[in-house]
């Protein structure tokens, strides 16, 4: 119970696919799961970005539009499953990441990622985010939130569903030599480069 004279500032993030680095720290706060939020077009909910052997490289998961033009909550978006994104998400992931220090490692989690049926995306979402933290060994506590039940005398703080400009730590990417460092990428492309030396950098 809060007294009148105490505020409680929730962090909420909207959980992203793979999310970038910079979400992480948030989520490893145990910040809790906006599903409030409307869906937005052209966002990390349905997009994550890899490193591959020609640079940046956009992974997007389609979706299905409901033909209304009204706006759906984020909670409600379904996956369009008919267009075989999945394999095509796991061989760009297998073809940028084969050569680097623990994809082989860690592919096996991927691979049962993938072989799931996902109706929503935020249970996709939510999967992904599952799959890293087994990988490393985490123990989240992320709660589902929703903004309109409030806790008396509180306050949010919404994190920015976009890939921060903000620059992360350096590690060695796979195609660096190539490309240079690309900032803020998928939590994967730390996964398959720095494996259990993730947490370091977040």
């Amino acid at each position: 119970m809060f007294t009148e004279k105490e505020n409680l500032i929730l962090i909420t993030l909207i959980p992203a696919y793979f999310p970038p680095i910079s979400h992480w720290k948030y989520i490893l706060k145990n910040c809790s799961w906006d599903i409030d939020s409307y869906y937005k077009k052209q966002t990390l909910r349905n997009r994550t970005y890899i490193h591959g052997a020609n640079g940046l490289l956009m992974l997007t998961v389609p979706i299905k539009h409901s033909g209304t033009g009204k706006k759906r909550k984020f909670i409600e978006i379904e996956i369009e499953n008919d267009h075989g994104w999945k394999r095509k998400h796991f061989k760009s992931i297998k073809i940028a990441y084969q050569s680097s220090p623990y994809y082989e490692y860690y592919e096996s989690y991927l691979i049962e990622l993938f072989n799931k049926d996902f109706k929503k995306l935020f249970n996709l979402n939510l999967a992904s985010i599952e799959l890293i933290s087994k990988c490393l060994n985490l123990e989240l506590k992320n709660r589902v939130l929703k903004i309109n039940s409030r806790i008396n005398n509180s306050s949010y703080e919404i994190i920015n569903i976009k890939r921060s400009k903000e620059k992360n730590k350096k590690y060695i990417q796979t195609f660096q030599e190539k490309n240079g460092f690309i900032n803020d990428l998928s939590i994967l492309d730390l996964l398959f480069n720095c494996g259990p030396q993730s947490l370091d950098f977040l």
